[in-house]
């Protein structure tokens, strides 16, 4: 799959299901970009960062409290927010490791 395509499509899964997305769902999206997502320090905090990004240095979001819990719709747009801000790089950094 090309980098841009897969961009597209992380990016317009979590604009689909942004009411309803999982946290575990939200991770693996954000790994198949090239994110590494951690636990943050309070229970469902978890961080993301991008060692392909030399301008991005983290973001995070709050899975809430449960078993793989939905995640509010707000911190999915503050994801997407994130994915758009830094779409070239993304595709690039994609696109190294393609080749």
């Amino acid at each position: 799959m090309s980098a841009k395509l897969l961009y597209t499509e992380v990016v317009e899964t979590l604009q689909a299901s942004k009411a309803n997305i999982r946290c575990d769902t939200l991770a693996e999206q954000l790994a198949r970009l090239g994110f590494e997502v951690r636990d943050g320090k309070r229970g469902g905090h978890k961080v993301f960062f991008h060692d392909g990004i030399s301008a991005f240095t983290s973001g995070s979001y709050n899975c809430g409290h449960g078993r793989n819990p939905e995640i509010k719709p707000a911190y999915i747009g503050k994801v997407l927010r994130i994915l758009r801000q830094y779409e070239d790089e993304i595709i690039d950094f994609l696109e190294r490791i393609e080749s």
